[in-house]
């Protein structure tokens, strides 16, 4: 397999059996002690300039993605680690009525997103939230012909991957 390009997002960095691990955040500041690992993840080097080996917080990561991306698994490696960006946007909170209109949306989330992680969860004591996390970014045409207008309403969709600088970080959600 060849790199194919670079792309950035935020991570948190793991020990998954013995190996250091980077996986997505899924738009959460701090890592929970039990998540289990996700469906995609980078690999890091212990000399991996920048590494934060005593913190559940995210950060930065500069990955070199593998050609192809698989379906799951090591999608490539993380080449550096930098502080992450300040605040993480704050999604509002559904009200407990729209609750079944955004699960139903849930359930519409196709496999060609390459969706890393689909919740509906407790968001402190702001009510509810339903959360698409993305591989890559899918074009927000796409998006509002799959879960119709007014999505945006019910439903948070965060790719993990963006291109970094001038690269063009692979784009195959469709």
């Amino acid at each position: 397999m060849g790199v194919m390009s670079r792309c950035v997002g935020d991570v948190f960095v793991v020990r998954r059996e013995g190996v250091l691990v980077a996986e997505p955040t899924g738009g959460l500041a701090r890592r929970d002690a039990d998540a289990p690992p996700q469906s995609w993840f980078a690999t890091i080097d212990d000399e991996t300039a920048g590494l934060p080996l005593n913190s559940s917080g995210r950060v930065s990561a500069e990955i070199e993605l593998l050609s192809p991306v698989p379906d799951s698994g090591v999608i490539g490696r993380v080449v550096r680690l930098s502080p992450a960006a300040d605040a993480i946007e704050s999604s509002k909170g559904l009200w407990q009525a729209r609750r079944d209109d955004a699960m139903d949306l849930l359930e519409l989330v196709p496999d060609g997103w390459q969706p890393y992680e689909v919740r509906f969860g407790e968001l402190d004591t702001h009510g509810r939230e339903a959360f698409v996390g993305t591989l890559f970014p899918v074009p927000v045409e796409v998006i509002d012909a799959v879960l119709g207008a007014g999505r945006e309403q019910l439903v948070r969709i965060e790719p993990w991957l963006e291109p970094h600088r001038t690269d063009g970080c692979d784009r195959s959600a469709t």
